[in-house]
């Protein structure tokens, strides 16, 4: 029996340290850098907003699109929302990233 498990040993390392590699990889590909769904990342921006003033409409686009600022790229959902501000709706548009949720870009827009 003892020659039986000094031939094993040292196979059992190495097979299991392949073996937890291989998993992590796949799990890696599987679940990392995945990102949030657009109706997620409108209800974080609304969540956010409704602190300040009721929010009265919003939007967003499900498509990602592509967003760069200086060096920085990823991808980034585009929309819109109307929160009331002294009684006055004012809109703003915004884009978020996909992945991480946080706001990118925001603009007050111009009353018409």
């Amino acid at each position: 029996m003892t020659e039986l498990n000094n031939s094993a040993n040292p196979w059992l390392v190495p097979i299991t340290l392949g073996a937890s590699g291989l998993v992590g990889f796949v799990a890696g590909k599987l679940f990392g850098n995945r990102p949030f769904s657009a109706g997620r990342a409108l209800k974080i921006i609304r969540h956010d907003f409704s602190r300040e003033g009721t929010i009265t409409g919003s939007w967003i686009n499900h498509r990602q699109i592509p967003f760069q600022r200086y060096s920085v790229k990823t991808n980034a959902y585009q929309g819109g929302l109307t929160r009331l501000e002294d009684g006055e709706p004012v809109n703003y548009e915004f884009k978020v990233d996909a992945y991480t949720g946080s706001l990118l870009e925001l603009k007050r827009l111009a009353k018409n």
